[in-house]
């Protein structure tokens, strides 16, 4: 009987945690709101405040989202140094989620960019320009930007091609990095050639699956009676 007490109590307090968890992260999330329509409406002193102290709780989500906002305010008011800094606080943060970790890497480094050294700038995107990184457009822009500087065309041309090719560019980027792949005697031709094939084997597919529907969504009795 004590052991099944004891199991209530647990399992209650185990409840009760998760109830009082979802509260404070309720209240986080409204003085997060808060702050950004503080900022939107040109109070940045007070939404700075409340980011503050969203930056300093337990959730490892908001703390990301706030401290990114901060550097966003830093960056209007003139103050990169500051954007960094509040950048790097998220790219650093061993418990904020991958995606705010990279997200704030590469908007760091957009700001560093002109700073650094060609071989820092490769180091720091390498990890995005391999595999199926949402990142590689961005990274691989500077990657390539950085081979350039560093006198190595050749090395940049590929670069610049893959982004021109990839549909998950910007199109801005694309046509960008189109015209520089070119400049350095990549075969553009093939991206459009690459990109017509697709769009007829999509086409094909669509006609295909237009074409069996009807026979797909035909009742027993319809099939019996043929």
């Amino acid at each position: 009987l004590l052991a099944v007490v004891a199991g209530l109590v647990a399992l209650g307090g185990w409840f009760w945690w998760k109830a009082d968890q979802s509260r404070r992260v309720e209240a986080i999330s409204e003085q997060f709101s808060g702050a950004l329509d503080k900022a939107e409406s040109g109070g940045s002193t007070e939404a700075l405040k409340e980011l503050e102290s969203v930056a300093q709780s337990s959730s490892s989500g908001y703390r990301a989202l706030a401290n990114m906002t901060k550097a966003g305010i830093a960056l209007q008011g003139g103050d990169e140094a500051k954007a960094i800094a509040e950048l790097k606080s998220v790219a650093d943060d061993g418990r904020a989620a991958q995606a705010f970790r990279d997200a704030a890497s590469m908007k760091q480094l957009r700001l560093e960019f002109d700073k650094l050294q060609p071989a820092e700038v490769l180091k720091r995107t390498e990890p995005y320009l391999t595999g199926d990184s949402p990142w590689f457009p961005i990274a691989g822009e500077m990657a390539a930007l950085a081979h350039l500087k560093a006198g190595a065309p050749e090395k940049a041309g590929p670069l610049f091609y893959r982004i021109a090719a990839d549909e998950r560019s910007p199109q801005s980027l694309r046509a960008r990095a189109e015209q520089m792949a070119a400049a350095l005697g990549q075969d553009v031709t093939k991206i459009e050639d690459e990109r017509k094939r697709k769009q007829e084997a999509e086409a094909k597919a669509a006609e295909s699956g237009a074409a069996t529907a009807p026979a797909a969504a035909q009742t027993p009795q319809e099939s019996a009676a043929k």
